[in-house]
Protein backbone atom coordinates (compact mmCIF):
# COMPACT_ATOMS: atom_id res chain seq x y z
CA UNK A 1 0.00 0.00 0.00
CA UNK A 2 2.51 2.49 0.96
CA UNK A 3 4.62 1.70 -2.30
CA UNK A 4 1.16 2.64 -4.49
CA UNK A 5 1.43 6.14 -2.16
CA UNK A 6 4.88 6.58 -3.11
CA UNK A 7 4.45 5.58 -6.80
CA UNK A 8 1.18 7.95 -6.84
CA UNK A 9 2.88 10.94 -5.53
CA UNK A 10 5.84 10.47 -7.85
CA UNK A 11 3.43 10.22 -11.07
CA UNK A 12 1.83 13.57 -9.62
CA UNK A 13 4.93 15.39 -9.53
CA UNK A 14 6.08 14.00 -12.86
CA UNK A 15 2.57 15.17 -14.48
CA UNK A 16 2.52 18.96 -12.39
CA UNK A 17 6.64 19.21 -14.27
CA UNK A 18 5.61 18.06 -17.76
CA UNK A 19 2.31 20.02 -17.51
CA UNK A 20 5.04 23.27 -17.49
CA UNK A 21 5.74 21.96 -21.03
CA UNK A 22 2.44 21.23 -22.62
CA UNK A 23 3.69 17.19 -21.81
CA UNK A 24 0.55 16.41 -20.21
CA UNK A 25 -0.34 12.99 -22.01
CA UNK A 26 1.33 11.14 -18.69
CA UNK A 27 -2.00 11.27 -17.06
CA UNK A 28 -3.15 7.63 -17.44
CA UNK A 29 -1.87 4.72 -15.50
CA UNK A 30 0.20 1.88 -17.68
CA UNK A 31 -1.07 -1.75 -16.33
CA UNK A 32 0.52 -4.74 -17.97
CA UNK A 33 -1.67 -7.20 -19.13
CA UNK A 34 -0.55 -10.60 -18.32
CA UNK A 35 0.81 -11.23 -21.23
CA UNK A 36 2.81 -8.36 -21.24
CA UNK A 37 6.57 -9.44 -22.58
CA UNK A 38 8.23 -6.98 -19.12
CA UNK A 39 6.32 -9.52 -16.99
CA UNK A 40 7.90 -12.80 -16.77
CA UNK A 41 7.38 -15.38 -14.23
CA UNK A 42 10.37 -17.78 -13.04
CA UNK A 43 8.92 -21.30 -12.18
CA UNK A 44 9.40 -21.99 -8.33
CA UNK A 45 10.88 -25.60 -7.29
CA UNK A 46 8.88 -27.51 -5.03
CA UNK A 47 10.95 -28.44 -1.89
CA UNK A 48 8.50 -30.68 -0.64
CA UNK A 49 9.40 -32.57 -3.86
CA UNK A 50 11.79 -35.96 -2.64
CA UNK A 51 13.53 -35.06 -6.34
CA UNK A 52 14.58 -31.52 -5.57
CA UNK A 53 17.89 -30.11 -4.90
CA UNK A 54 19.17 -26.52 -5.31
CA UNK A 55 21.80 -27.77 -7.12
CA UNK A 56 19.79 -29.62 -9.67
CA UNK A 57 17.04 -26.77 -10.34
CA UNK A 58 19.73 -24.41 -10.85
CA UNK A 59 20.96 -27.20 -13.74
CA UNK A 60 17.20 -27.37 -14.69
CA UNK A 61 17.22 -22.87 -15.14
CA UNK A 62 21.09 -22.56 -17.32
CA UNK A 63 20.87 -26.09 -19.50
CA UNK A 64 19.76 -25.53 -22.67
CA UNK A 65 19.58 -28.75 -25.06
CA UNK A 66 19.43 -26.93 -28.25
CA UNK A 67 22.27 -24.51 -27.92
CA UNK A 68 25.37 -24.71 -29.83
CA UNK A 69 28.62 -23.12 -28.12
CA UNK A 70 31.50 -21.41 -29.21
CA UNK A 71 33.74 -21.98 -26.79
CA UNK A 72 33.18 -24.47 -24.19
CA UNK A 73 35.54 -25.69 -21.35
CA UNK A 74 36.45 -29.16 -23.00
CA UNK A 75 36.65 -28.33 -26.86
CA UNK A 76 35.32 -31.80 -29.18
CA UNK A 77 38.52 -33.56 -30.40
CA UNK A 78 39.08 -35.92 -32.87
CA UNK A 79 39.50 -39.47 -32.21
CA UNK A 80 43.86 -39.71 -32.38
CA UNK A 81 43.57 -35.98 -31.89
CA UNK A 82 44.70 -33.12 -34.16
CA UNK A 83 46.93 -34.67 -36.21
CA UNK A 84 45.00 -37.40 -37.20
CA UNK A 85 42.18 -35.54 -38.53
CA UNK A 86 44.55 -33.71 -41.23
CA UNK A 87 45.84 -37.14 -41.86
CA UNK A 88 42.12 -38.16 -42.10
CA UNK A 89 41.43 -34.74 -44.18
CA UNK A 90 44.62 -35.36 -46.83
CA UNK A 91 43.90 -39.18 -47.17
CA UNK A 92 40.45 -38.61 -48.06
CA UNK A 93 40.31 -35.26 -50.20
CA UNK A 94 40.19 -35.19 -53.69
CA UNK A 95 41.48 -32.53 -55.59
CA UNK A 96 38.91 -31.28 -58.08
CA UNK A 97 40.05 -31.81 -61.79
CA UNK A 98 38.85 -28.59 -62.90
CA UNK A 99 40.78 -26.73 -59.89
CA UNK A 100 43.29 -28.63 -60.92
CA UNK A 101 43.10 -27.58 -64.58
CA UNK A 102 43.15 -23.66 -63.42
CA UNK A 103 45.89 -23.84 -61.13
CA UNK A 104 42.96 -23.19 -58.18
CA UNK A 105 45.13 -23.55 -54.54
CA UNK A 106 44.27 -22.10 -51.32
CA UNK A 107 41.90 -22.98 -48.34
CA UNK A 108 38.39 -23.23 -47.90
CA UNK A 109 37.44 -22.35 -43.99
CA UNK A 110 34.66 -24.68 -43.08
CA UNK A 111 32.74 -25.03 -39.77
CA UNK A 112 30.52 -27.72 -38.49
CA UNK A 113 28.41 -28.62 -35.36
CA UNK A 114 30.25 -31.56 -33.00
CA UNK A 115 27.03 -32.50 -31.23
CA UNK A 116 26.37 -33.97 -28.08
CA UNK A 117 26.86 -37.26 -29.18
CA UNK A 118 29.81 -36.62 -31.13
CA UNK A 119 28.43 -36.56 -34.91
CA UNK A 120 29.19 -34.19 -37.37
CA UNK A 121 26.47 -31.81 -38.61
CA UNK A 122 25.32 -28.54 -40.71
CA UNK A 123 28.83 -27.89 -41.90
CA UNK A 124 29.17 -24.40 -43.49
CA UNK A 125 31.58 -22.48 -45.95
CA UNK A 126 32.99 -19.70 -44.16
CA UNK A 127 35.29 -18.56 -46.86
CA UNK A 128 35.03 -20.48 -50.15
CA UNK A 129 38.13 -21.09 -52.96
CA UNK A 130 36.03 -22.66 -56.02
CA UNK A 131 32.67 -24.32 -56.13
CA UNK A 132 34.63 -27.57 -56.86
CA UNK A 133 36.39 -27.05 -53.82
CA UNK A 134 34.23 -26.13 -51.57
CA UNK A 135 31.89 -29.61 -52.20
CA UNK A 136 34.61 -31.55 -51.96
CA UNK A 137 35.24 -30.17 -48.69
CA UNK A 138 31.85 -30.57 -47.95
CA UNK A 139 31.43 -33.87 -48.64
CA UNK A 140 35.30 -34.98 -46.89
CA UNK A 141 33.29 -32.92 -43.70
CA UNK A 142 30.53 -35.12 -43.90
CA UNK A 143 32.44 -38.11 -44.04
CA UNK A 144 34.14 -37.61 -40.82
CA UNK A 145 33.34 -39.86 -38.22
CA UNK A 146 32.51 -39.25 -34.55
CA UNK A 147 34.04 -36.73 -32.58
CA UNK A 148 35.01 -37.18 -28.66
CA UNK A 149 32.26 -34.48 -27.75
CA UNK A 150 32.68 -31.13 -26.45
CA UNK A 151 32.20 -30.34 -22.64
CA UNK A 152 30.48 -27.43 -20.42
CA UNK A 153 30.23 -28.09 -16.84
CA UNK A 154 30.93 -31.76 -17.21
CA UNK A 155 27.64 -32.26 -19.55
CA UNK A 156 28.64 -32.90 -22.97
CA UNK A 157 27.22 -30.15 -25.11
CA UNK A 158 26.84 -29.25 -29.00
CA UNK A 159 29.67 -27.19 -30.39
CA UNK A 160 30.97 -25.19 -33.68
CA UNK A 161 34.00 -26.62 -34.97
CA UNK A 162 36.04 -24.21 -37.14
CA UNK A 163 38.95 -25.95 -39.57
CA UNK A 164 40.67 -24.88 -42.65
CA UNK A 165 41.01 -27.46 -45.60
CA UNK A 166 43.73 -26.48 -47.71
CA UNK A 167 43.92 -27.44 -51.55
CA UNK A 168 47.50 -27.27 -52.77
CA UNK A 169 48.88 -28.36 -55.84
CA UNK A 170 51.85 -30.55 -55.90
Amino acid sequence: MNRKIKFNTLAIYMCLILAGTGLTGCLHKYKPSDNSPLIKEMPMPDPNNSNYSPESYQQEITTDEDKIYDVVEQMPVFPGGESELKYFITKNLKYPTIAQDNDVQGKVIIRFVVTRTGNVENPQILRSLDAGCDREAMRVVRSLPRFIPGKQNGVNVSVWYTMPIKFRLE
